[in-house]
């Protein structure tokens, strides 16, 4: 951490602001917004959404120290990052022995690591002369361009071999935003005005992806489980946090509602059903639950 702290603003100076995650004074919320935009007021509309195989494990450990001495000039340091790099990684009491690729995910400085990884391919599409609004959330990408989203595909497939790194074909795809696409869990689509009297004729929406919907959905059937010890009370006070950090998430880019409010039907069912299973009660949990008690027991609310 502390080596972290002290090269990230060496690196921070460099990187474009095209990047969006793992950085200071930057976030998902900021990545999403740069995409609305790009979709409705500069019209571009063809999407290539990007994947890159598994990025992590790809790194190459030759091209990245490269990078990395470009900017750190200092023995000590370096020798730390290339330890860092060959440590094996010991997973459920099961050790992997290091390879001369991959950086262990999950750990303090990848994240930063990736980004000085992947600003290269950043400085080579700013420089090349395809046109485009690039976003990048450490290795997921999305490309928002006016056309010729083949031609981006074709080029992104030369920048990314010059880093020993490729796509994923399954998920990688060129699409119109009218047909919508996910990124950072929030599904995007350009849907038009209904309002009369407006300047746009299509605006880019925003709502939570079928993955995140169903993601939240299994960590509240989770977090309620079968645990009948467990007073309504304690469970709400485990369920809030939970509910209250995804939907902080959410509502930071203004989505659009209907489909959050679903969820407080949902989570009224499965506090029913828990109290029916812990009480057997013939009532299916209605009887227990009248008159806002959850409300009143200070369940989070989607609103």
């Amino acid at each position: 951490m502390a080596c972290k702290l002290v090269i990230e603003p060496i690196f921070e100076r460099n990187f474009l602001a095209c990047s969006y995650g793992s950085r200071p004074k930057r976030s998902a919320k900021m990545a999403i917004l740069k995409i609305q935009r790009a979709i409705t007021h500069a019209k571009q509309t063809e999407i290539v959404d990007c994947d890159i195989r598994g990025f992590f494990d790809n790194v190459d450990h030759s091209i990245l120290l490269k990078l990395v001495r470009r900017r750190i000039s200092d023995p000590r340091v370096l020798k730390l990052i290339s330890g860092w790099l060959k440590a094996g990684v010991m997973e459920d009491g099961k050790y992997t022995p290091p390879d001369e690729i991959g950086t262990p995910q999950g750990g303090v400085i990848s994240p930063l690591l990736a980004n000085v990884y992947l600003h290269s391919l950043d400085k080579m599409f700013a420089e090349s002369e395809l046109s485009g609004t690039w976003v990048r959330y450490v290795d997921d990408i999305v490309i928002a361009a006016w056309g010729g989203g083949q031609h981006i595909l074709k080029e992104l497939r030369r920048m990314l071999a010059r880093l020993k790194l490729e796509l994923s074909e399954g998920k990688t795809r060129v699409v119109k935003a009218e047909d919508g696409f996910d990124f950072l869990g929030v599904h995007f689509k350009l849907c038009p005005v209904t309002n009369t009297g407006k300047k746009l004729a299509n605006v880019c929406r925003v709502w939570p992806s079928d993955r995140s919907m169903k993601r939240i959905r299994e960590k509240i059937r989770t977090k309620i489980g079968r645990r009948y010890n467990k007073s309504l009370e304690e469970m709400i006070e485990e369920l809030n946090p939970v509910l209250r950090g995804w939907h902080n998430y959410h509502k930071a880019v203004d989505p659009y509602p209907r489909r959050i409010l679903n969820l407080n039907r949902y989570t009224w069912d499965r506090l029913r059903i828990f109290l029916r299973r812990k009480y057997n009660d013939d009532t299916r949990g209605c009887r227990r639950l009248r008159g806002g008690l959850l409300t009143s027991l200070g369940l989070y609310q989607f609103a």
